[in-house]
């Protein structure tokens, strides 16, 4: 009996029954089972994800219509948004067909063109008397060396199966919004019957609260940051002849959600579309045209509008768009930066993961809005 009181003390002693390294190695530990489950549920559990930002998004501008007036009830609003949604896929549907038309019939045209691009550079590389020993410049040889036509098809293949999917998942995303829609008004007793005790209800509304106002304003900027950089590049490849200038007004909409890299692909994928549709003067400006709005506005407006509604720095940003989207794929990287700060912030409820919270946060205050961190900050007067 005396052996093992000494042995608890010792224990006690020691620290070892609250060992930080016994922690750490657990939290490491479900961190891995974690992504393993999310990694094997995407099936399942991306497009369910999907459906609750689709469903908040459509939510946040139903409310946005239902405050602009006390004559116009919610259900009114909800309809304008569900119509305006509606309109919009229908749109990009149009326009997804017409430029597959509009691409089918020039493609002779942009075969010609390609052979054109790769004829100047054969004609240019030919003057390098160990390019001419060493490399085959033909048609043939390129091919043979880098897998021109099998990166072609591969290219190709990705999109057209891309597309197949969103289309095929369209009805079950659609289904899950309606049921969410439905049973909107049964959340707040959801609530209640979830945390009973008056002060465990508080702080849980207060963190769903906290949640709810940081995805929408996310929501909200990126929707208003995107439609602006959408018209501005639209004018742009207009005005410099691009081809099918519409539909990729549409795909840069869809990139600038992901943070950073989006973009980068926004820019990327109309220059590079332009390589066999524009004369290189005309590329050269549209390019750097495209580039200027892109950094002017994510680097000087959207800040200002974004805030402190992720408080995530730059670093944590693109981690979690690396991770996210080795899960899930394209809508990991759609759905990275709400996902994270969701995480961000129940994390910090909890003492033993608080630290880790507190290490994605930007500022050290995961779950602090921005009056309380006024108010932290604030210096009592003299």
């Amino acid at each position: 009996m005396g052996d093992a009181e000494d042995m608890s003390k010792q224990t006690e002693n020691t620290g070892y029954g609250g060992d930080t390294t016994i922690k750490a190695c657990l939290l490491f530990i479900c961190f891995v089972l974690g992504v393993y489950s999310l990694t094997a549920a995407q099936a399942l559990l991306a497009p369910i994800a999907l459906s609750v930002f689709i469903w908040l998004v459509i939510d946040t501008f139903a409310r946005w219509i239902d405050n602009l007036s006390p004559r116009i009830p919610y259900f009114a609003a909800l309809t304008i948004a569900l119509l305006v949604v509606v309109m919009c896929i229908v749109g990009v549907v149009m326009i997804i067909v017409n430029t597959s038309i509009s691409i089918g019939d020039k493609s002779d045209q942009y075969a010609n063109r390609l052979s054109e691009i790769f004829g100047g550079l054969t004609n240019l590389l030919n003057k390098s008397e160990w390019v001419r020993n060493n490399i085959d410049l033909t048609g043939e040889g390129l091919n043979e060396r880098f897998n021109l036509v099998g990166f072609v098809q591969t290219a190709i293949g990705w999109i057209v199966g891309a597309v197949q999917e969103l289309f095929s998942q369209f009805f079950l995303i659609a289904m899950y919004v309606a049921f969410l829609f439905a049973a909107q008004s049964s959340f707040p007793n959801r609530v209640d019957d979830l945390w009973p005790e008056r002060n465990e209800r508080a702080r849980a509304t207060k963190v769903l609260e906290r949640i709810r106002v940081a995805v929408e304003k996310y929501v909200g900027v990126q929707t208003v940051i995107s439609l602006m950089l959408t018209v501005l590049s639209y004018i742009i490849m207009a005005a410099f002849g691009l081809d099918n200038a519409l539909f990729w007004s549409m795909v840069i909409f869809i990139l600038n959600y992901i943070p950073i890299v989006g973009g980068i692909l926004a820019v990327a994928f109309p220059v590079l579309f332009g390589v066999v549709d524009l004369s290189l003067p005309m590329l050269g400006g549209m390019t750097l045209c495209l580039v200027l709005i892109q950094f002017i506005i994510n680097n000087t407006l959207q800040p200002k509008m974004m805030g402190d509604s992720m408080n995530m720095s730059s670093l944590v940003v693109v981690l979690a768009l690396t991770v996210w989207t080795a899960m899930w794929g394209g809508v990991g990287a759609f759905l990275s930066a709400p996902l994270t700060v969701i995480a961000m912030i129940i994390m910090a409820q909890f003492k033993s993961t608080r630290w880790i919270s507190i290490l994605l946060s930007a500022d050290g205050k995961p779950d602090m809005d921005a009056n309380e961190k006024l108010a932290s900050d604030a210096k009592p007067g003299m």
